[in-house]
């Protein structure tokens, strides 16, 4: 048998140190995996685009507040202890399964606010 051959999978030890290395990549994907199948299990995808547009709207208009009220959310999660965080952290998943627009709404936000950043930066540069 050759020993070099990779073996199939990972083991449940491998996907724990993985899922604690990564735990805010693999904390949002889930959020939003989530919220995407019980946006089309629940509302439809309609309010998901609409809220997404709404919240990127707020975005691109209010940027400084967008950032300052998700600053002030994880700094507040970020306090407590990690037997907290990790409550807070399913109820953001509960949030993905049971208001899934909301995740969308959150979304648009951040992407509006990065875009408007991105578009403020390359300006500034372009003058220089």
């Amino acid at each position: 048998m050759d020993t070099n051959k990779m073996k199939e999978g990972m083991s449940v030890k491998e996907m724990e140190a993985l899922a604690k290395k990564h735990k805010f990549e693999v904390f949002f994907c889930l959020s939003f995996i989530l919220a995407c199948f019980f946006s089309f299990v629940m509302f439809g995808t309609g309010w998901a685009i609409i809220l997404a547009a709404v919240g990127g709207i707020l975005g691109v208009l209010m940027p400084g507040k967008v950032e300052f009220i998700a600053k002030k959310i994880y700094h507040f999660i970020f306090k407590q202890e990690d037997t907290l965080q990790l409550i807070l952290g399913i109820v953001g998943l509960g949030i993905s399964v049971f208001i899934p627009p909301a995740i969308f709404l959150v979304l648009g936000a951040h992407g509006g606010k990065s875009i408007y950043h991105l578009a403020a930066e390359m300006h500034a540069a372009a003058k220089r």
